[in-house]
């Protein structure tokens, strides 16, 4: 007679097609996420591109229109405009993460300081912090005003990134609250486990995952404020969308297409990400951050 017991590898195999199949979704978007990045960033960032040299008109233009071997022309010095596209955008998404990461990071960090308190009104003062959030659009116009006054991308990334830990830091309260009161923590204080092991095993996992959904919807977003402050001068020692399409509205006459064709990138761009975050954090059920931008 066939032993039918199964091995511990088929078994180990079997689990982890079975986790596999239940985050299908996930993993669909993380390649496609590979894919979108892969392109965008393929382009290179050449730090040696200085907006002062390339974005400048000389007494003989040797642009191009667009369909003569440029998809999007060239500029003024013979430049291909869809490869400097490819380069802004990818800074701008390369800026907008970094920032989005350590906003996030610093909130988190801030919500485990008083994680492990077991008081009832651990996190009334990071709740009371919610109510900032009115004064958001006084705090951004702060920041264009900064960025109008010739600002560096290092002060953006930390406003910006402040900005995002104070608004998002009272949301990860609300779900670590929301965590403790789930059947299968009261079952595991039930069992015996002490508070730092149901914080630390069962509630982080949990509010880390929804941190990936948040991450994947702020990128786009921090992405477009980035962009519309560098259509004011901000970092202006570096090419950016913003400076693209600042640049192509003073020769809007001579050459429409260094203004038009930025534009539609960035939009077509933001909205593929726009959309790639909506799906993942419906994928990961994440909750979303009111009132942001």
């Amino acid at each position: 007679m066939m032993n039918r017991r199964q091995s511990r590898a088929s078994r180990h195999s079997l689990s982890a097609l079975a986790r596999a199949w239940e985050t299908r979704y996930v993993i669909v978007l993380a390649f496609a996420y590979l894919i979108s990045f892969g392109w965008l960033f393929s382009a290179g960032t050449d730090v040696d591109i200085r907006p002062s040299e390339i974005l400048v008109t000389p007494g003989e233009p040797l642009w191009k229109t667009p369909g003569d071997g440029h998809l999007f022309g060239t500029t003024a010095t013979g430049l291909d405009l869809f490869h400097l596209c490819r380069i802004a955008m990818a800074r701008a998404v390369a800026v907008a993460a970094i920032a989005t990461a350590l906003g996030l990071a610093l909130a988190f960090l801030t919500v485990m300081l008083f994680a492990f308190d077991p008081g009832e009104r651990r996190f009334s003062l990071l709740k009371s912090w919610g109510r900032v959030g009115v004064l958001m659009p006084c705090a951004l116009v702060l920041l264009i005003v900064q960025a109008g006054a010739g600002g560096g991308i290092t002060s953006f990334v930390v406003a910006t990134s402040l900005l995002i830990s104070i608004h998002s830091a009272p949301a990860m309260a609300e779900w670590f609250e929301k965590g403790e009161k789930g059947h299968d923590i009261l079952s595991a204080y039930v069992v015996g486990l002490s508070r730092s092991e149901i914080v630390t095993n069962r509630i982080v996992p949990t509010v880390i995952r929804k941190l990936i959904g948040i991450f994947a919807t702020l990128i786009p977003q921090v992405a477009l404020v980035e962009m519309g402050v560098s259509f004011l001068g901000m970092g202006s020692e570096r090419l950016s969308i913003g400076g693209l399409i600042s640049y192509g509205q003073q020769v809007i006459i001579e050459a429409p297409w260094l203004a038009i064709y930025p534009g539609i990138f960035a939009s077509v761009v933001t909205m593929f990400l726009t959309l790639l975050g909506w799906l993942t954090s419906r994928a990961l059920k994440s909750e979303p951050i009111r009132r942001f931008i």
